[in-house]
Formats: structure tokens, sequence, C-alpha cells
């Protein structure tokens, strides 16, 4: 397994200077964030000059790409906003290749709802996800998407029912532990369920609250037992990226340090994989 960062925890740093930032720390790989409020991370920024600069910086840093993470949700109860998502992805595609992403790109994004419209959703989620996998098809990439905490894929149960119910080579899980772990689940159980349905990987670390509620945080500063998560991930056959994620809840607060994230983040997991036994590369 390889350690890769989100720039989604980069908000005010732009790509020219995150790139080698990221390297210079150790990391493998780095997953880039595609949406707004982010300096040059929206898709009209990235021209044909810029994405040849930054191409040329992820081989000269050797910095693999795992996915895009794409702001937005795969849910859409607008079909005018569907469809518009859809086309998105294809644009996406393309600069995940221009870039140099392996194939197929993974492009990652929230499956999206609420927990409790779950049963009122599903319907209309499995279609969406029928759609999604007809353009993946077209354009050759797997959409990845992400079970949340308080979303409508909230627990292994459902995620496993609804994309086996899709039953779709293109549509998979961006599986982030922290969320299973929110729902309770016994982090050996999530792994085991989840990991045959995968196709990208976050982690983070959250502490949980006596009257449920929860705080996010850096990896080492919660409750999540990161050394069990990557003995299981190694046991269950994963060697591709596990991806450091930074939530909005943190990078949003005005103390947030972004170098010092990155960096006691890469330290905490690089640990875990020395405690863990489980080889890098």
């Amino acid at each position: 397994m390889r350690i890769a960062y989100g720039t989604y925890a980069m908000p005010d740093m732009p790509l020219e200077e995150a790139l080698p930032t990221l390297a210079e720390m150790g990391y493998d790989g780095v997953e880039i964030f595609i949406g707004p409020k982010h300096v040059g991370a929206t898709l009209e920024q990235m021209d044909a000059a810029r994405c040849s600069k930054l191409r040329d910086l992820l081989q000269t840093h050797g910095l693999g790409m795992p996915a895009f993470m794409v702001a937005g949700s795969v849910y859409n109860p607008s079909a005018a906003e569907h469809r518009a998502r859809l086309e998105e992805m294809r644009v996406c595609t393309q600069l995940a290749r221009d870039l140099g992403m392996r194939e197929p790109p993974v492009l990652a994004c929230g499956f999206g709802g609420r927990s409790d419209d779950w049963d009122s959703m599903k319907g209309r989620m499995i279609e969406q996800l029928h759609d999604y996998a007809e353009v993946a098809e077209q354009e050759d990439f797997i959409l990845a998407g992400e079970a949340h905490c308080g979303a409508a894929l909230d627990r292994s149960e459902r995620i496993v029912w609804l994309l086996d119910t899709v039953n779709h080579p293109r549509v998979k899980l961006h599986f982030d532990i922290v969320h299973l772990f929110l729902a309770g689940e016994p982090i050996e159980d999530a792994v085991r369920a989840l990991v045959p349905y995968t196709a990208h990987t976050h982690i983070t670390d959250a502490r949980k609250h006596e009257d449920g509620s929860f705080d996010l945080l850096l990896l080492g500063r919660g409750d999540l037992d990161t050394v069990t998560y990557l003995r299981a991930m190694h046991q269950a056959g994963w060697d591709d990226f596990i991806t450091l994620e930074v939530s909005a809840r943190i990078w949003s607060r005005a103390d947030y340090d972004v170098m010092e994230a990155a960096r006691s983040s890469y330290e905490t997991l690089n640990a875990a994989f020395a405690e863990a036994g489980v080889p890098r590369g």
C-alpha cells in the first residue's frame, strides 16, 4: 500500500505549490480536488498549458493519482442537474487523462441524500447510478461513491445492498473508514464487507461523544484505531493507496495550519504502517 494526500485539505494552496510540497514530505500520491472554494481547482481553470505543467510536476516528483475528489454528490433530485452532473464527469475524465492519471480514471464523490430519506430515495439513486454506469462505460472511468455519516449511505448493510443491486463494474465505493467507525461498526467487519466493492479510500480521525455528536480530527488525534485498520485492509487484499483526508470542519477554522496538517497526517499514518507491520510500496 501507498500513502496519498487529498488537496481538499489545501484550499488556499495552488497545485503548483502543493505537489512538490507533498512529495518532499514523503507522500506517494495525491488525490486532486475538483470544485469551488479552492484556489485553481475548478474545471474552467484547468486549461491545456496548466495541465501540461501539472502533469510534468506529478511525473517529476513521482506522485501517483489514485482519484479525483469531485465536489458534489451522485444523487440529485433535479433531472436537469443530474444530466449536467453526468456531463461534468465526462469533462473530469478527460482532465484526469490530461494529467496522467492511471487507467481507468477514478472519480470520487459522495453518494448524497440523508439517512432518514433512504427508503424514499433509494429507487431514484439506483436509476441515477445506472446513468452514471452508462457514461462511465462510454468514457472508460470508474465512479466511486462515498458513504458518509448522516448521508443515505451511512452503514455497510446499505452500501452492500445498493452496489449489489446496481451490479455494475463501473460503480464502486469510495471507502472512508471513519464514517463506518462513527456508525459503530467494528473496523475489521467494515473492511471485510466493503473492500470487495472499493475503488478508492479516505482516512481521517474522529471522536464520538456520549450525546451522539462527534468531532472530525486530524489522523492520530481521535479514537480511530489506524493500526487495526491497516492490518485489516492488508488482510483483505487491499494493495492500493490509502488517502488522507482533512475535513472542512478542520480546514475552515481560523487557526488551521495547512503544512502542519499535511505533515502530521503523514507522520501518523507512516508510523501506523510500521506498527501494523504492513509494507509500503
